[in-house]
């Protein structure tokens, strides 16, 4: 039972063989638990190498590969979430970036809510009241959207929220100064960043209510 199989596969953008081998491995009773770490490793180990060895086509066919692995074994694994992340586009219907940093987050061990795209601060905002997340992940292409984010965090100013619910930009109009402009609590400019912050940021809000 050589579980190492899924991350050669998965690291070679095959995602019907994973899918295949996981189903395998599952029916011979290998511990899925054990074959998640191996997915795990694939996204972080591409994540790293991405900008040097992987481009943008290379890392989504690993972020598809991981995925059709996962679908099989999240209802059959029990571990301890990290926390919980909410995400979306803000004004557009850009979704190749986000869908990318919310696989690395899900295999990281994140519960992660995604609203989908061409969104606008009020899609946020009742996510907020709806699933409680502990960091909300905005992903902005446009500059039109850039407004709405004040809309966000004036909501979880007005609902003493602030301090419970970090929140991070990414895309290209994710930048220091838009999170400075806005109070945001930073950005992620690649996915080694953006899972550096929510780890720090879930970490801290954790901590300090639970």
């Amino acid at each position: 039972m050589d579980v190492d199989k899924i991350y050669q596969l998965v690291m070679e953008f095959k995602p019907f063989e994973v899918e295949n081998e996981v189903k395998k491995l599952l029916s011979e009773g290998v511990d899925p638990q054990l074959i998640l770490e191996q997915l795990s490793r694939t996204i972080m180990d591409a994540c790293e190498r991405f900008g040097k060895e992987f481009a943008l086509p290379q890392l989504s066919a690993i972020m598809a590969a991981f995925t059709m692995g996962y679908d099989l074994l999240k209802d059959r694994i029990k571990r301890k979430e990290k926390g919980k992340i909410l995400m979306g586009t803000l004004g557009s219907m850009h979704y190749i970036g986000k869908d990318i940093i919310k696989v690395l987050y899900m295999a990281d061990g994140f519960n992660v809510i995604d609203l989908g795209e061409n969104l606008m601060a009020e899609n946020f905002i009742q996510g907020i009241i709806e699933h409680k997340p502990h960091l909300v992940g905005i992903s902005m292409f446009l500059t039109n959207a850039i407004f709405e984010l004040s809309k966000i965090v004036e909501f979880l100013e007005k609902e003493g929220l602030r301090d419970r619910v970090k929140v991070i930009v990414g895309g290209v109009q994710g930048n220091r100064y838009i999170a400075e402009k806005y109070r945001l609590d930073g950005w992620g400019h690649d996915p080694k960043t953006a899972l550096e912050l929510a780890n720090r940021l879930v970490s801290e809000v954790r901590t300090k209510y639970g």
